[in-house]
């Protein structure tokens, strides 16, 4: 029996059993597996069982799907203790003894946070966010109003004095 393990996001915790042959991931209700999660497209990639075997693919996501921290193009076959990422949400894959041969290794599985590293989103993440799209600093803008009000003052102040002078 093949499953995935969520190790991050909103379904830290939980174990997806993969009991069907094609099972799909995304923000839609109507997927197999329900990720509530703004960073995720609403039919982001599925997992399929190919014989003895599984593989993942993504489905044109807006985000992409990682395998290994790496983003793929293909479909792309599924070891075990390999970690996928699908928006914000992380899962471990693990598959019992008769699904795979190299799954014979991979019984229990221990994820340790050593804390050394901070977490960071991809770059790819930045165009999400809840409040809408980051806002670019102009400061050759803000100069230029500056220099604009400068002279202004300038040329108000030369004006007063000469009306004072004459």
């Amino acid at each position: 029996m093949a499953y995935l393990v969520a190790m991050s996001g909103s379904v830290k915790g939980q174990t997806f059993v993969i009991n069907k042959e094609r099972m799909i991931f995304g923000r839609h209700p109507a997927n197999d597996v329900v990720l509530t999660d703004e960073t995720v497209s609403a039919q982001h990639c599925y997992v399929a069982r190919r014989g003895n075997r599984y593989v993942l693919r993504d489905l044109n996501s807006t985000n992409g799907t990682l395998l290994n921290t790496r983003r793929i193009e293909a479909e792309e076959e599924l070891k075990p203790n390999n970690v996928i990422q699908i928006g914000a949400c992380e899962f471990m894959f693990n598959a019992g003894s008769e699904e795979s041969s190299a799954a014979a290794t991979a019984s229990v599985t221990q994820v340790v946070m050593n804390g050394t590293r901070p977490v960071v989103s991809p770059a790819f993440f930045e165009s999400i966010s809840p409040l809408g799209p980051r806002r670019r600093s102009r400061p050759n803008l803000v100069l230029l109003m500056f220099v604009v009000i400068g002279v202004a003052a300038l040329a108000s102040l030369i004006l007063f004095l000469i009306r004072i002078i004459y």
